[in-house]
């Protein structure tokens, strides 16, 4: 009979650990796991550093970034999204101005698109050097800073491969006295 009592008991300090562990994950292991799935795949947040994106963006906003939008990738002229240059881990803000075989040329500060002129009534810093014509890849996009004067953009680092798309800004989180929505694409003229 005493054994049996100590079977008994052992099983239930057996059970409480199993209970434990089951706990420990369901408290830790999950969270952390779901936690790293939507930074990866969903929704993440990217900071402005610098001043390439003036005056849509000031340095150290805060901006919230739709990770879903590299699984239907077909960015639109004036979308703003996060970039690779390289493989590297570091991100740009960058307006898309150039889509898969178009022609992108700037001259005397007005940019041109397959020979059209584009107005780009977000620019309040216009840069008067001429640049291109650029001819875009099948598979890749050109970006540009709206500060174009300081913009280290695809006139200086070619166009973007798609893959290099990390994802599209759909609002600036902080400060929250300029927390706005973002999707709303320019009209080019």
């Amino acid at each position: 009979m005493e054994n049996q009592i100590e079977n008994q008991e052992n099983k239930v300090k057996k059970r409480s650990k199993k209970q434990d562990t089951i706990e420990w994950i369901l408290t830790f292991v999950v969270p952390i796991v779901l936690a790293l799935l939507i930074h990866n795949f969903l929704f993440t947040f990217a900071m402005v550093d610098g001043t390439s994106m003036l005056d849509t963006f000031q340095s150290d906003n805060i901006t919230g970034v739709s990770r879903l939008y590299r699984f239907n990738c077909e960015p639109k002229r004036g979308e703003v999204l996060t970039v690779h240059y390289d493989e590297g881990r570091k991100l740009y803000i960058k307006r898309v101005i150039g889509l898969p075989g178009e022609k992108v040329e700037l001259k005397g500060g007005t940019l041109y698109i397959n020979d059209e002129p584009m107005i780009e009534s977000y620019l309040t810093r216009i840069d008067e050097r001429d640049f291109g014509p650029y001819y875009v890849g099948e598979d890749e996009i050109f970006v540009m800073g709206d500060n174009r004067p300081v913009s280290n953009d695809s006139r200086y680092v070619g166009a973007i491969p798609m893959d290099y798309i990390y994802g599209k800004v759909i609002f600036v989180a902080y400060p929250f006295n300029q927390m706005r929505l973002t999707n709303k694409l320019p009209v080019y003229d």
